[in-house]
């Protein structure tokens, strides 16, 4: 199914009178997924007279001397994220849109993980490698929910290979008790010593309110590469909701959907 980040009014009236005070509105970025395997096709759309699609890759807000969309862009690197805005004369510009697209990674044999609530199991064993990801909705068949406090991860790859970065993608929708964890350890398995050992954390705050429901990408990078084909990971779910919500003080929700190793 294509995925659509779009809006379905072409202007936003801005005066009685003046085109000029017309705002466009955002393009449409397609797309069947945010996570793929060698490459990806994304179409960016806009449908009205003497306007152009200018869009970057490069993290910065597009600007009309950035490149005009004139056909399907094929994403290849690990993590890729498109702007797009609308320009055209006589109109106010479009606010951006924005998508994130990542690229598989090393082979995941398997993964273990803690059971999920029975309310968010995902689609099966396979969720967190399925690459299939990147939608908000939290009744979405992509996301595994969990309201317990710690959530351990066995990660088996392949074989073994050179690593030096872990990345996850998490659902943030505050409003919905489901909150970002709190921290993110991996041990990797050092195969002479038949042991783990430390590979990486993150840990992440959250200092202010965030609005609306929006995936949200952590990488945990290795302290030095390593060379292995397992790893043990910890992932610390919220356990107090901050006092400015609602349901302060309530044990918060942490939703998972795709783990990428690199």
């Amino acid at each position: 199914m294509v995925k659509l980040i779009c809006s379905v009014i072409l202007l936003f009236p801005c005066g009685l009178f003046a085109q000029d005070s017309l705002q466009l509105t955002p393009p449409i970025i397609k797309y069947h997924s945010i996570f793929f395997s060698k490459k990806i096709r994304v179409e960016l759309a806009f449908a009205y007279p003497n306007t152009a699609i200018h869009y970057t890759l490069n993290q910065e807000a597009p600007t009309i001397a950035d490149p005009v969309y004139k056909k399907p862009i094929w994403i290849r690197n690990n993590l890729t994220n498109i702007k797009a805005k609308v320009f055209g004369n006589g109109y106010v510009a479009s606010e951006i849109t924005t998508a994130t697209f990542i690229q598989a990674g090393k082979k995941i044999e398997s993964i273990v993980q803690t059971p999920p609530n029975p309310k968010y199991v995902g689609s099966g064993s396979n969720t967190l490698i399925d690459l299939k990801g990147g939608n908000t909705a939290i009744g979405a068949s992509t996301w595994l929910g969990y309201n317990c406090d710690t959530v351990t991860l066995q990660l088996t790859l392949a074989k073994p290979q050179l690593i030096s970065e872990l990345l996850f993608n998490f659902l943030q929708n505050e409003n919905a008790w489901i909150f970002l964890p709190e921290e993110i350890s991996i041990q990797w398995y050092n195969q002479q010593l038949n042991a783990y050992q430390f590979f990486g954390k993150e840990s992440i705050e959250s200092k202010a309110q965030v609005n609306g429901a929006n995936c949200n990408f952590k990488m945990v990078n290795a302290m030095n590469k390593v060379i292995t084909n397992k790893f043990l990971i910890n992932i610390v779910v919220k356990k107090t909701i901050p006092d400015w919500h609602p349901a302060k003080g309530s044990h918060a929700w942490m939703f998972i959907d795709e783990i990428k190793v690199y």
